[in-house]
């Protein structure tokens, strides 16, 4: 979270990518940080996943992240 709040302050379009699982502490880091950053969740966990399926969980993120960059 701080690399995209870091981001946001420097008026850099981002997007953040995270795992479901970490909802909860990100909502945290959030509110302690004080901005509401683009952020698109993908599917948990990522560290086991094959090569293929990496690619798929980006191919099916890839179009929400752009969205929220061409926003920013």
């Amino acid at each position: 979270m701080h690399d995209i709040v870091t981001l946001d302050n420097r008026g850099v379009p981002g997007c953040a990518v995270a795992s479901e699982e970490f909802q909860v502490a990100a909502a945290s880091q959030i509110k302690a940080l004080g901005l509401e950053p683009a952020l698109v969740w993908v599917d948990h966990p990522i560290q086991n996943r094959t090569e293929q399926e990496l690619a798929s969980l980006a191919a099916n993120a890839v179009e929400e992240i752009l969205q929220h960059i061409k926003q920013g």
